[in-house]
């Protein structure tokens, strides 16, 4: 059975992951319609799998450097009971 710190962190990972996913797609699919001012219905399925796969590496790398604070923040150190 897991600890109750293990599972909120990996809530708190997971939140990291859906807000990066998020804000890589507004970000790199915005950003390109806006750039290149071509609508998203007229995209080829190599621009739209080349997005896809950058947007997917992006939040994964930036859920990892998240991470590691909230590694730190759930599992870190040993809490003591004092009183």
């Amino acid at each position: 059975m897991q600890r109750k710190e293990t599972k909120q962190f990996i809530f708190a990972v997971v939140i990291v992951l859906i807000v990066a996913l998020t804000i890589m797609s507004k970000a790199m699919i915005g950003g390109a319609i806006d750039e290149y001012h071509l609508p998203l219905s007229d995209w080829s399925v190599e621009m739209l799998v080349t997005q896809l796969f950058m947007i997917v590496v992006y939040s994964m790398v930036f859920t990892g450097l998240f991470s590691i604070p909230l590694w730190y923040w759930f599992l870190g150190g040993e809490k003591t009971d004092e009183g």
